[in-house]
């Protein structure tokens, strides 16, 4: 709570240095618009940021949940198939190497203009975060738990759903934290290079018609959106994880 404070503190002295200090610059409006400008410009454009939001949104939102499966599928893989290991970590830690950024034109071209390229590289942006974490939390379990598990009576699905899936959970949620902006970038490219709609076309729009307050507009959506995503999965952990010991003290 504390910290949520100092920021908001930070952001309106940081705002206000803006607004009262930028007209004795030689900086102008064009290049750099007033907050209360680029507020203005927001609330005259907000259904039109709501309707291009909801449309990147979709592609960011439907991306990171293919790469939540995918990565926790390939994460269980690794785990109960040990011959898979030394295949898929060279693999992704060699493709994660390459910038998704780079590929994303070729996206375009393969798949179109459609929602299909945003997808495509809001899903590779998430995936690697989701799938170390994954594996990291269904792995590495102190081997005391999972002897006394086995000892109790309990059958792999009990071993896998009680254990490893709820040591994972916390893991899982903090990689969602690290891949749900990546995927936003994500969808956000593959708007700028080929899209006629979304925020991010809606950025390019402001950009070649000198309307700067548009563009800091539409930053200021996805920062909300954004936000407001971040929120969530922290409110998902204080609902269902607080029987740990490390989110019961936060």
């Amino acid at each position: 709570m504390q910290n949520s404070i100092r920021i908001l503190v930070f952001v309106a002295i940081l705002l206000l240095i803006w607004q009262y200090l930028l007209p004795y610059s030689d900086i102008p409006s064009y290049i750099l618009p007033l907050p209360t400008e680029i507020w203005a410009r927001f609330m005259e454009t907000f259904w039109l940021q709501v309707a291009n939001l909801a449309i990147t949104a979709g592609t960011t939102l439907l991306g990171l949940g293919i790469g939540v499966v995918v990565g926790i599928l390939l994460a269980l893989l690794v785990v109960y198939v040990k011959s898979a290991k030394s295949i898929i970590l060279p693999f992704l830690a060699t493709f994660n190497g390459i910038p998704k950024i780079a590929i994303a034109p070729l996206l375009v071209i393969w798949f179109g203009l459609g929602p299909d390229s945003k997808i495509i590289l809001a899903f590779l942006l998430a995936l690697f975060p989701i799938f170390v974490n994954s594996l990291t939390g269904l792995n590495e379990i102190d081997d005391d738990i999972l002897d006394l598990a086995k000892l109790a009576g309990g059958s792999n699905w009990q071993m896998f759903t009680k254990v490893r899936l709820m040591h994972a959970l916390p893991y899982i949620t903090d990689a969602l934290k690290v891949a749900f902006p990546l995927a936003l970038v994500g969808s956000i490219v593959g708007e700028f290079i080929g899209g006629n709609m979304g925020i991010g076309y809606l950025v390019l729009s402001g950009q070649f018609n000198m309307d700067i307050a548009l563009v800091f507009a539409a930053l200021l959506s996805i920062t909300i959106f954004t936000s407001l995503g971040i929120a969530a999965i922290g409110l998902f952990e204080r609902l269902f994880l607080k029987w740990q010991p490390s989110r019961r003290e936060r």
